[in-house]
């Protein structure tokens, strides 16, 4: 248990420490692609130091990797109803490729002899309030509160407000509702926006995130992605959700997501002002351009009635755009935990984003050795993941469809 977690809480089974290469999540990176990206990442290797960084990263579903391929989840092991250990998936839903950790990876690699001590604790469906509530509490899958990881982080990655803004809210009144109801109620979603209660509420969550972290450390605030065009085309590769969503309505929700994180933006552009201290906003809007939904290659789940919680989030090629998108601001970051190490000043150049590709990427085959064969894990979120035999209870209730965040 890290120390940083509480005292009562069932031990944290996700307090990891990165020393992995870039490919994550079932994807590999090309090495020309890779060193693409790298150029000019902050480095300590040069003048043979060493240290550690502590990194946090909370948040909700954007931040957890939501929506990437069930294999890449964090998995628990349960004892099933007839005594069999099951290796069911954690409803946190934090997969391994998740944008944050993919960005942390790429920087980790060109800093070798710099320990990353990452705590991952983001919650699929998590609000500001829950970042304060044990998670599951009772069950294989208790986690302390996302808030207790932060304390004396060097590095903190926080991706919180969509819930708050009751974006899946907004999504399913589009699902489920003709275009002029979904207009007629966009007043009532953009109201907290526009009337300073959710910018308030984000200073706040940030502020104590900042009292609760190093002093010398990095705040890093994530937005969201622009998630469809702007004009819905017909014959698209997400028909259910071309049927549903009107180019109005697409426009709308494009508003709103926008908003969000130009709000998120404001309130840690604020705090920087206010505190001097290095608060950083990972810009993350246009970082599916061209792999939107309903985009010949699309980043991102369509409408999945047998997996609704990770309907419309970050496919597997979405996870890596997104890291992207995310990687030069991470690395700024570090190259700031590397000066109070004494080892570098102020941040290299900040790395180009990796290319778009036409086709998803391919995992590489191991080399070293054959893979191990172990049974599928169990999604007690997802009625359609897969199912060893013979089926386990399910251990807690379905998590609620999460629209976005």
């Amino acid at each position: 248990m890290s120390k940083r977690q509480g005292r009562h809480a069932r031990p944290s089974r996700r307090a990891v420490v990165v020393r992995r290469a870039a490919a994550v999540g079932g994807q590999a990176v090309s090495a020309v692609a890779l060193l693409g990206a790298l150029a000019g990442t902050a480095h300590a290797d040069g003048n043979n130091g060493t240290g550690t960084i502590k990194i946090t990263v909370i948040g909700d579903s954007y931040t957890s990797g939501e929506g990437a391929s069930a294999g890449t989840y964090r998995t628990v092991t349960v004892t099933g109803p007839d005594g069999d250990l099951v290796n069911v998936i954690d409803p946190a839903h934090d997969s391994a490729s998740a944008p944050t950790l993919q960005a942390l990876s790429r920087v980790q690699q060109l800093n070798p002899n710099i320990t990353f001590e990452i705590t991952f604790v983001p919650v699929s469906g998590a609000t500001r309030d829950s970042l304060y509530n044990v998670t599951r509490p009772g069950t294989e899958f208790e986690h302390s509160p996302q808030i207790d990881a932060v304390n004396g982080a060097d590095i903190v990655i926080v991706g919180i407000g969509g819930n708050d803004a009751h974006f899946g809210d907004l999504a399913k009144t589009m699902l489920t509702s003709k275009e002029a109801t979904t207009e007629a109620d966009f007043g009532n979603f953009m109201t907290p926006l526009q009337d300073g209660s959710y910018l308030n509420a984000q200073l706040a969550v940030y502020q104590d995130i900042a009292n609760r972290m190093s002093p010398d450390g990095t705040m890093i605030a994530l937005g969201y992605p622009k998630v469809m065009p702007d004009q819905v085309p017909s014959g698209s590769s997400s028909p259910v959700s071309e049927l549903l969503i009107s180019s109005r309505e697409a426009q709308l929700a494009n508003q709103f997501g926008e908003t969000i994180s130009s709000l998120n933006q404001q309130a840690i552009e604020t705090l920087a002002q206010s505190t001097g201290r290095n608060f950083l906003y990972g810009d993350v809007t246009n970082a599916l351009a061209g792999h939107e939904l309903f985009t010949q290659q699309e980043g991102l789940n369509g409408l999945d009635f047998l997996n609704l919680q990770g309907s419309y989030h970050p496919n597997d090629l979405g996870q890596t755009l997104i890291s992207n998108a995310l990687t030069p601001t991470v690395n700024q970051a570090v190259g700031y935990a590397l000066g109070n190490l004494g080892l570098v000043g102020p941040p290299a150049p900040d790395p180009q984003p990796l290319p778009t590709v036409d086709t998803p990427p391919v995992a590489d085959p191991p080399i070293d050795s054959p893979p191990v064969e172990q049974p599928p894990p169990v999604d007690p979120g997802d009625p359609g993941g897969p199912v060893v035999d013979p089926p386990p209870v399910d251990p807690v209730p379905d998590p609620a469809p999460e629209g976005c965040g």
